[in-house]
């Protein structure tokens, strides 16, 4: 149970946000609900922050907006970064080695693949192929941080940040059976769009779950005291070590299976729901 029937203060000291289909709508605008939730919570006392797969430059508009001076998960926890600061608390690269592999594997397979080469760096993702399929927005609304090149692997002399893999999942899982299992390298997949899938390979130990560890640390409170607002695949691992799990009312059904609570979907202010229901005004029931 989240409070008492006498209305006690929420248990929930931190909330950990998804951006992509939680805290935004589908096209990408954040709700003015939603950000005046967070920052009445953040004026409670409540900590607030944002656990996402976008890297910093996608995500720097949204943290600037809601004044994020704390630690944000990026890239789906292969870097957290305090913005204001620029300190770097984590920071998991892909060897060039497995990176080379994947991309070799994915043209043997037809793969489409998109190399990603720092975190911080503006242009970051790099294609030498075209891509026609349900996730095309995804480029066109990363425009700014893509370039078109002959061949991607003549810019890997060392760590990267990540490889993405989009299209047929057959043929991703293909690759993946093909790359084996490995010590050095996390498959994560993050989401589907009609036909198609979208899976993200980084470096070792790495996902919002791995995440959690370190936010728990550098704010100084347990699992139990959290509670995560998520919607897609890359939010699974997360959900069942927190104590309080939401998923979108838009969520796979994967997710909602480790939820204790679903909220409205992220159209409809589904974040601001949550928290104004379970945090600033506790009289929701977390049993299941």
């Amino acid at each position: 149970m989240l409070q008492s029937k006498g209305g006690e203060k929420s248990l929930i000291k931190l909330v950990l946000i998804d951006i992509d289909g939680t805290l935004v709508r589908d096209d990408k605008t954040l709700p003015a609900e939603n950000e005046e939730a967070i920052k009445e919570a953040l004026q409670s006392g409540v900590l607030v922050t944002l656990v996402t797969g976008r890297n910093y430059g996608a995500a720097k508009e949204i943290i600037d907006k809601l004044q994020l001076d704390v630690p944000v998960v990026l890239q789906n926890g292969a870097f957290i970064y305090r913005p204001y600061s620029g300190e770097v608390i984590r920071k998991v690269g892909l060897t060039g080695d497995v990176a080379k592999r994947v991309i070799h594997l994915c043209r043997q397979e037809g793969t489409f693949y998109i190399l990603y080469r720092d975190f911080l760096m503006q242009k970051d993702m790099l294609i030498d192929q075209d891509y026609d399929g349900p996730f095309s927005m995804y480029l066109k609304r990363n425009a700014v941080r893509l370039d078109r090149v002959e061949d991607v692997t003549s810019f890997i002399s060392g760590e990267v940040a990540e490889v993405a893999l989009l299209g047929n999942e057959d043929r991703i899982l293909r690759v993946l059976r093909q790359l084996g299992d490995g010590d050095n390298f996390t498959v994560i997949k993050s989401l589907t769009r009609e036909d198609e899938a979208f899976y993200e390979i980084f470096g070792p130990k790495v996902g919002k779950g791995e995440a959690l560890n370190y936010l728990c640390q550098h704010f100084g409170v347990s699992p139990e005291e959290v509670m995560f607002i998520g919607d897609a695949y890359n939010d699974i691992d997360i959900m069942p070590l927190v104590g309080f799990p939401v998923a979108m009312g838009n969520a796979v059904e994967e997710v909602k299976k480790f939820a204790k609570a679903v909220t409205k979907s992220n159209n409809e202010g589904g974040v601001a729901w949550a928290i104004r229901h379970f945090v600033l005004s506790p009289k929701g029931d977390f049993t299941r």
